[in-house]
């Protein structure tokens, strides 16, 4: 049998997963290690470091500095796909013919090498990076919105590159639907997440809880959202815990004023532990671009989901989810769901959701067919 060979393109070294994007990434790599295929892993390294882990999943894996310069902040095209370019990343991908599997807009580059154009390539779209740009911008300061915001014109200039590209993998069908501007080839990817076999009913404790990447404006500005319209309006409600990567200092300040937990870096393991057992999952975003992997991590759990309508925007999960629009009627949901755990029927019917929509393995069996 012909052995399958892949490059991977990653924008973040894609292990510990311990935030959405790199979850998407490393399960989907996974996966495609199981499936037979043999990876070359190439990824940006901007302070995760080596991980020896990943040579466990991938024949080679190569690492890079993000170039995070002034010069590329004033580039024509986008800083995150310019900050993420090196000489040595072409030499090794032309050193053979082997398909080649984008990783995000941020990590293309390459894409419109004349070499490249030849060779099979896919990319796949986390999002419609613009429209996430300009929803950041909306929320930012000053200095910050005006970044933002040119962010998001040199991306909406930019995507045009998903021309050159043979196949789009877009995370859900909102976003096919866009991106066939570009190309007729363009195919529904969902997104990658842990084998559904390590989701086991278990029993909850009486706190809920927010997790997520703490340093990205979104996140930060649902946690601020979630403490000033909902804790600080009833103090009976059920201890809360924000959980996630690099919380900024006013993050911190706001958590400690109003006596809310903050776990900040966690480990892995402490994680999943905590997103196990929480008895309700807290979940708001004023974004409705791509989708929250934070979303199915919870949805996966043993507790309650309660949302606002546009985390589950362009999605088929609001039937998994109790969806609240105001503060009050989050209140007023907390109340009744912090002393009731979620039945084992609902949860099994959560989880034949997602095996039969989010199986990684399955999903990722398309590459066998292109």
């Amino acid at each position: 049998m012909t052995e399958k060979y892949i490059h991977i393109v990653a924008f973040d070294v894609p292990y510990p997963a311990d935030y959405g994007g790199v979850i998407d990434v490393y399960f989907r790599i996974k996966a495609l290690h199981n499936l037979g295929f043999k990876i070359i892993l190439h990824c940006f390294d901007y302070g995760r470091g080596k991980q020896p882990h990943l040579d466990e999943i991938t024949e080679k894996t190569y690492y890079y500095s993000r170039q995070k310069t002034l010069l590329n902040a004033f580039n024509k095209r986008p800083f995150i796909v310019s900050s993420r370019r090196s000489p040595e990343l072409l030499k090794r991908l032309l050193e053979d013919d082997y398909p080649i599997l984008f990783e995000g807009l941020h990590s293309t580059w390459f894409l419109e090498n004349k070499k490249i154009k030849e060779r099979k390539t896919y990319v796949r779209t986390h999002n419609i990076e613009h429209d996430y740009y300009t929803g950041l911008a909306k929320k930012a300061g000053f200095i910050k919105r005006f970044y933002f915001q040119q962010e998001a014109n040199k991306l909406k200039k930019y995507e045009s590159i998903l021309k050159f590209t043979k196949h789009i993998l877009a995370i859900r069908e909102e976003d096919a639907t866009h991106f066939k501007n570009y190309s007729y080839q363009v195919k529904v990817l969902p997104a990658s997440i842990d084998s559904l076999d390590n989701s086991v009913f278990t029993q909850t404790e009486n706190y809920a809880i927010f997790h997520g990447k703490l340093s990205v404006s979104e996140n930060e500005e649902a946690v601020k959202w979630i403490i000033e319209n909902i804790w600080k309006k009833d103090a009976s409600l059920l201890p809360l815990k924000i959980v996630g990567k690099d919380p900024s200092p006013q993050l911190k300040e706001l958590t400690q004023k109003n006596g809310i937990t903050l776990i900040a870096n966690p480990s892995s393991q402490e994680m999943n532990k905590l997103i196990s057992k929480a008895r309700i999952h807290v979940l708001v975003s004023d974004q409705s671009t791509g989708i929250k992997l934070k979303l199915l991590n919870s949805i996966q759990s043993s507790g309650h989901v309660i949302v606002n309508p546009i985390m589950v925007e362009g999605t088929e999960l609001s039937g998994l989810c109790t969806i609240c629009k105001t503060g009050g009627e989050f209140i007023k949901k907390l109340k009744e769901f912090q002393e009731i755990e979620l039945t084992r029927e609902e949860f099994e019917k959560r989880k034949l959701y997602l095996k039969t929509h989010f199986d990684t393995l399955e999903n990722c069996k398309i590459f066998n067919h292109f």
